[in-house]
């Protein structure tokens, strides 16, 4: 039913390719390798009865309303990439307990959804109660991105600051334009649903592999060694994560309907790969966020 091709995998006809250089994104192709719509995927897998799973937008009954958007951390197109090892979101899981919407699509990069807002389909029915958003993975750690962040091993003189073998101006730079886009984000909610409050988070600190094509060769490339400088390379990857929070914060310091999840110290190691957590972790990060969920008073 399925066969596995180089960073892909094809199922039902639906191909399901692992980019190489966009860290959290895939691309979702037809046998011809043309694009597929959320809508296009629903109806192709509805011919065995798994449609309703390919949905990029659920609809379920329960007390409180919650919506998402974002990447590959709230949708993972789970019918098909499962057979690439991977397992259910976080959101998915918080799908059991909320009456939840998604627009959320493994394809989609930060930029495009600043750019065309397709959480609008559900922010503007002005009636859920929060909006679960996660975006800027890619942006900030892609192996393309990563790879011109990192200065060569040799260039941080051994120091044991990990800020010493990154680009800072590069990194500012970065995290500025991620910070421009949640703004608008965090304002087109306020202004359109008021009732509605974001939730945002950096994500969890990521395990850099060797044959990884996300973080573990950017580092191999910039001669990090990935076994003498296993300590290293994660100092390095928290300090960008870190970061990334700093900048979430100060987004939230300017939104009040803006409130950071940190989910950070959660996953501890239970990744799928170098960046996707597995069940047993998203299950955690649910539970996490259904204590913020529940403990907010009623609005």
């Amino acid at each position: 039913m399925y066969a596995e091709v180089l960073e892909a995998t094809v199922l039902n006809n639906t191909r399901f390719e692992k980019d190489p250089n966009k860290c959290l994104v895939y691309h979702i192709l037809d046998e011809n390798r043309a694009p597929l719509t959320p809508e296009q995927v629903a109806v192709e897998w509805s011919a065995i009865g798994k449609g309703d799973d390919a949905l990029a937008h659920r609809i379920r009954r329960s007390p409180t309303s919650v919506c998402a958007g974002g990447d590959a951390w709230v949708n993972v197109l789970i019918e098909v990439s499962r057979f690439l090892g991977y397992n259910k979101t976080f959101f998915d899981v918080l799908e059991g307990y909320y009456e939840t919407a998604s627009t959320a699509w493994p394809s989609i990069t930060f930029a495009q959804v600043v750019e065309r807002k397709p959480f609008k389909l559900h922010i503007d029915k002005g009636r859920f109660d929060y909006f679960v958003f996660s975006g800027g993975g890619n942006e900030i750690l892609g192996c393309g991105v990563l790879q011109k962040l990192l200065k060569d091993r040799s260039a941080g003189n051994g120091s044991g600051k990990p800020e010493d073998y990154l680009m800072p101006d590069r990194l500012d730079a970065i995290l500025g334009k991620l910070k421009d886009g949640y703004l608008d984000i965090a304002r087109y909610v306020r202004n359109t649903s008021p009732g509605t409050q974001m939730l945002v988070h950096g994500y969890d600190y990521p395990v850099a592999r060797a044959d990884g094509p996300w973080l573990g060769r950017p580092f191999v490339r910039r001669s990090f060694d990935m076994g003498a400088d296993k300590e290293l390379i994660a100092e390095i990857l928290a300090h960008v994560i870190d970061r990334f929070y700093g900048m979430l914060e100060e987004v939230s310091e300017k939104h009040a309907n803006v409130t950071v999840v940190d989910i950070r110290n959660i996953v501890r190691g239970r990744w799928t790969d170098e960046m996707h957590p597995d069940l047993e972790a998203s299950k955690d990060i649910a539970a996490f966020y259904r204590n913020v969920i529940d403990g907010y008073p009623s609005m």
